[in-house]
Formats: C-alpha cells, structure tokens, sequence
C-alpha cells in the first residue's frame, strides 16, 4: 500500500479519520447521561475504547498475525501488512451499522425529538462558539501531543 511520501500521508490521514471517533466517542456519552454521571461515563467510554484497542493488538499478535504467516508460507512482512486489513474493515462495518442500531439519545432519535417539540434546536454557530474558547484550545493542544506518543507506544507494543 505504502511505497511513497504521498500514500504514506494518505494512509496516515485515514488513520487519524479514524482516531478522531475518539472525540464522538466522548461526546455521545455526554449527551446521553446527565450531567451528574457524565465525567464517569466518559471515562468508562474511554476505558472502554482504550481496552478494545490493547485487545485489538494483542489479538492481531497472539492470533492473527501466526494464522496469516503460516497462510503465506513465513512471509511476515506480507502477513503484518495483510491483518492490519481485518480490524479496519470490522470497524468501517460497524461504523455503517450503527445509525441503524443505536438511538441518537435516550429519549430517542433527533428527528423525533424535534418532530414532538422535546428537544430545542442547535445551531452550528454554538459549535463554533464553543471552539472559541480557550480552554478548548490549550485541550486541544494537549491531547495532540499526547495522541502521537499513544500511536508510538501502541506501534512499539507490537515489535
């Protein structure tokens, strides 16, 4: 996949496409727990997302990678490159189910919300409001520089 500078920024771009679900991921729970229980439910989201990924490696390791090198005769550069395919394409399947299966909030879908009068109306300026601040940019630094060293530990992990 991966034989220039360009593929590399294109394949590295998908990746990061795919780590910002991270920041869905902490923002659902947000939405659907009150504001009470919502600092836990994000941890737990958290825990949770960060557990699904040590268990992806390991699995990919211990399982995978020993299947598909036995499949292509010892060939592990061709075996590694190969199962990275497997976890890509079980989460770009369930990315497509989920609006079919989970409800926007507890109280049920947006569009029925806003149809029976339950839910006020959000504007897209209030989005950007909120990026305004600066608390949002000092997180927003942090959590880039700290997002690089996790990719280089959980690659490291693996040799």
């Amino acid at each position: 996949l991966v034989n220039s500078a360009g593929s590399l920024a294109l394949i590295r771009f998908f990746i990061g496409m795919a780590g910002s679900s991270f920041v869905m991921a902490q923002f659902w729970p947000s939405r659907m727990f009150s504001r009470e229980i919502s600092g836990a439910a994000n941890g737990i989201v958290g825990g949770w997302g960060n557990l699904g990924g040590a268990w992806t490696q390991v699995f990919m390791g211990t399982i995978l990678f020993p299947a598909f090198e036995r499949y292509y005769d010892g060939d592990s550069e061709k075996s590694w490159r190969t199962i990275c395919v497997i976890p890509a394409a079980m989460a770009f399947l369930f990315g497509l189910a989920l609006p079919f299966i989970a409800d926007d909030a507890p109280l049920g879908d947006y569009s029925e919300m806003k149809k029976k009068g339950t839910m006020d109306r959000i504007f897209f300026t209030t989005s950007l409001r909120s990026g305004a601040t600066r608390n949002t940019w000092i997180l927003f630094i942090q959590y880039a520089s700290c997002f690089g060293v996790e990719l280089v530990m959980n690659n490291a992990s693996v040799l």
